[in-house]
């Protein structure tokens, strides 16, 4: 059954007490960060839940449920999560008539990124969700590496009539401030949860990300062509077996990317030699996306490369993916 909200105080009827206990003062304290006269140039675009004094929209209310039902429903990341903030607009798919919200939203445990939109009638993939960080003093860090992965820059910014640049920067400082806000109150009352542990599937991951063409799995055998190209470029020994890859294959210069074998991982750049890294050199939990999204960092300070095209979503997820199988490779030596 389709996720609906109705209203913050059904929805918070529905969720389990010691959750929705914290509801009506996390919407006080956001509220009075977002009503601050400094965020009027951006009232267009902020939605709080059961607005009826919208000074833009007369349909706020509406605007808020669809963006919770679109971005926060399909793909919860914790669950039973508070509905605290939408920023975005909605647009208009003039073959369907559907109203598709874009933007971010904020609820107590997560903010939500959707910008995905598509003018066919196939509805857009699930909105990105990020757990909020465990400290306050990271809230800058964590919206600015939101925001910079954003995509739809362009489209918000012709609907505000701003440049690109000047929008960022404000809705930077708004939600920088929200949620510390909301990072605050959890320090007070100990109310901030963690998503369960997921487990993570190459299958999965190619399924959700529509990728067999870069994330390759050995076990397919149509791939034994790609992959043979990749075990060459890679100088990947034959006693090593591949446990997959997310690389590229540009017109020159072979495929590049990264790659895990049951031993070590392998990277290659475009027209470069490839590096090895041996698993038992390595900490796993060291592993993180580059802030840039085209290098896997780790601790022995060797940047992995990562494909150029392959999108931002499968980024974070394949380093996820190969935490967990890297962990697992070395727990069974």
């Amino acid at each position: 059954m389709p996720f609906v909200y109705s209203s913050f105080i059904d929805h918070l009827a529905a969720l389990p007490a010691d959750h929705a206990r914290h509801g009506d003062a996390l919407r006080a304290i956001v509220e009075l960060q977002v009503r601050r006269p400094s965020n009027a140039d951006l009232s267009a675009f902020l939605f709080l839940p059961d607005q009826a004094d919208h000074p833009d929209h007369e349909d706020a209310a509406q605007v808020f449920a669809q963006a919770v039902e679109q971005i926060y429903g399909p793909k919860p990341w914790v669950g039973d999560e508070i509905p605290l903030l939408f920023v975005g607009y909605h647009a208009m798919n003039r073959l369907s008539g559907r109203r598709t919200a874009q933007g971010l939203l904020l609820t107590d445990q997560a903010l939500y990124m959707q910008d995905d939109f598509t003018v066919l009638f196939a509805s857009p993939p699930p909105a990105q969700g990020h757990a909020l960080p465990m400290r306050a003093d990271d809230a800058g860090a964590f919206v600015s590496m939101l925001l910079g992965r954003y995509k739809a820059w362009k489209d918000w910014a012709a609907v505000a009539d701003r440049p690109e640049s000047a929008l960022s920067n404000r809705l930077n400082v708004l939600l920088d401030a929200v949620v510390t806000t909301v990072l605050d109150y959890h320090a007070q009352h100990a109310s901030q949860r963690q998503a369960p542990q997921r487990t993570w599937t190459l299958t999965g991951l190619i399924a959700d990300h529509a990728a067999s063409d870069n994330l390759l799995d050995p076990a397919n055998p149509k791939l034994a062509k790609k992959l043979g190209k990749v075990i060459g470029k890679f100088q990947i020994t034959p006693d090593e077996p591949m446990q997959f890859a997310l690389v590229d294959f540009p017109l020159f210069g072979g495929p590049y990317g990264l790659a895990l074998t049951a031993k070590a991982l392998y990277s290659k750049d475009l027209m470069e030699e490839p590096v090895r890294v041996g698993l038992e050199r390595l900490d796993a939990l060291s592993l993180r996306l580059a802030e840039k999204g085209d290098e896997v960092l780790n601790d022995q300070g060797i940047p992995l490369q990562l494909p150029k095209y392959a999108s931002a979503e499968l980024k974070v997820s394949f380093v996820e993916l190969l935490k967990q199988e890297v962990l697992r490779l070395q727990a069974s030596v």
